[in-house]
């Protein structure tokens, strides 16, 4: 049980972490909006949050719909990923007693086709301060987990955009403040569209992936110029807010125990969600991020800035298939999406590249066992990788004899399940072939595992931030006029 001596409550204020924030509503506001985003056919149809339905009906509205029909929501059934119908349950109650929440109006609701991802999202206002509030839901369908990978090497990806088409076409003149929010791949799409749109005041992204590398150079000078307007608030276990370079101020939140979903359930919406003995809600600063987390997010950035960009996309179609296919909790359909011949070849990089990363760094291990038992997935696996770290030639040499390599493993007195989860998974012989042949290549501590922050990539002269890609196409094109020049006067 969390004591108040052991945390910090958040409250409302007009500097958040440093940050200058002038949006009226606090994080615990901010958190419960994008908890509402996932709510779907509470009790019925009407108990979905963003449904044309609730147009110009306020939160306040909504909640008490919900409520009235509360006898209809079953509540041990998952109503979104990790949220059951009782824990909503409790999220509309925290949310009753909340008269400027349940005051805030519901203007507009949208849904992107299914061809475009299917993302949904809403444009809310807040009357008491005229202020607008554009919130996006998180992955809606595998599509968007797709787009999700595709910012390895698309810049800016298909549903980044279309996220930000939708935002200018709403009217916003009118208002005195506009803040955009959204959780997960919301909250990536938010950051996007405070970088890309200056009319921004204010963003809360909940949770919310990076950007790659290309992306930081390419918008060097709109990041550097829009970032300070960037909070990201971030349970200190979450494990999606890690991929590629974050933007903005970090603020690291207590997540609950593990429950249902184990590990997974960090990511959950309501991850980060106190309740006291009478049903308030509150949020708690951590002192730090996870250290599993951290060690994932350094080995994940030395990674892909390891790849070619030419191969880039191969990896992160790769990386779609096992995200998607992890998310069952399923073990033989996780191995069939590594050991699956178009993915193949990028699974063997990356299970190289880590392989040649615990050399260097043992504990990563121990964390990973940690991540996949939490999420229910057999630990099998890492018997295989322990075995291929320690005999890479001898695998490479034999590795295509599977019952001589059963044979070794046994005569090493390796762990029977590990021997067993072979034998099931012949498929896995070509793949750790070829792992062994790409692992001697690999040198982890060539590329850092930092996030890559834009002030790196460009040249600030009198508060003016000009990227050093746009300096090197002026040297270039001066250096080729100067040449031009000297051919015409010789």
């Amino acid at each position: 049980m969390l004591q108040e001596t052991d945390c910090i409550q958040i409250t409302f204020c007009y500097e958040r972490n440093g940050v200058p924030m002038n949006s009226n509503l606090s994080i615990e506001e901010i958190v419960l909006i994008n908890n509402l985003l996932y709510c779907e056919n509470l009790g019925g149809p009407r108990g979905t949050f963003l449904s044309i339905s609730h147009e110009n009906r306020t939160i306040g509205d909504y909640v008490d719909c919900v409520l009235h029909y509360a006898s209809k929501i079953e509540n041990d059934k998952e109503y979104s990923t990790g949220v059951t119908g009782a824990e909503y349950k409790q999220i509309m109650w925290s949310i009753r007693p909340n008269q400027h929440l349940k005051d805030i109006i519901i203007l507009q609701v949208h849904y992107e086709s299914e061809c475009a991802g299917g993302g949904r999202s809403a444009l809310l206002f807040d009357p008491s301060s005229n202020e607008a509030i554009v919130a996006f839901k998180g992955t809606q369908s595998d599509a968007e987990w797709i787009d999700n990978v595709s910012g390895l090497y698309m810049v800016p990806t298909e549903f980044q955009n279309n996220a930000l088409t939708w935002f200018q076409s709403l009217d916003l003149d009118s208002y005195d403040t506009i803040t955009v929010t959204g959780h997960s791949k919301g909250g990536n799409k938010a950051k996007f569209i405070t970088i890309m749109d200056d009319r921004v005041d204010n963003c809360y992204s909940f949770d919310g992936q990076g950007f790659s590398d290309e992306f930081i150079r390419k918008y060097s000078t709109q990041i550097i110029k829009n970032q300070d307007k960037i909070f990201n608030i971030i349970a200190q276990s979450d494990f999606v807010n890690i991929l590629l370079n974050d933007v903005g101020k970090k603020q690291f939140y207590l997540g609950t125990n593990y429950g249902r979903l184990g590990f997974a359930e960090n990511h959950c919406a309501n991850a980060i969600v106190f309740y006291d003995d009478i049903g308030e809600m509150s949020v708690w600063e951590a002192p730090a991020q996870d250290k599993k987390m951290v060690a994932l997010d350094k080995m994940l950035n030395s990674f892909i800035r390891s790849i070619r960009m030419s191969t880039k996309e191969k990896v992160a179609n790769m990386l779609g298939s096992v995200i998607v296919n992890a998310y069952s909790g399923d073990t033989d359909k996780l191995v069939y999406a590594f050991a699956d011949a178009r993915n193949a070849d990028s699974s063997a990089k990356l299970i190289a590249y880590t392989l040649r990363y615990k050399i260097e760094k043992p504990e990563m291990v121990e964390s990973v066992r940690e991540i996949l038992s939490q999420n229910g997935f057999s630990t099998s696996l890492l018997g295989v990788i322990n075995f291929v770290t320690n005999y890479d030639l001898l695998m490479e040499l034999i590795g295509k004899k599977p019952e001589m390599v059963l044979s070794i493993l046994k005569m090493n007195h390796a762990n029977e399940n590990t021997i067993t989860f072979l034998k099931k998974h012949m498929e896995l012989f070509d793949l750790v072939v070829s792992v062994s042949k790409k692992m001697r290549k690999i040198n982890p501590l060539r590329f850092s595992g930092d996030d890559l922050k834009a002030e790196d990539t460009a040249i600030i002269i009198n508060r003016f931030a000009i990227s050093k890609r746009t300096i090197s196409f002026i040297v270039f094109f001066l250096i080729i006029a100067v040449i031009i020049c000297i051919f015409i006067l010789g």
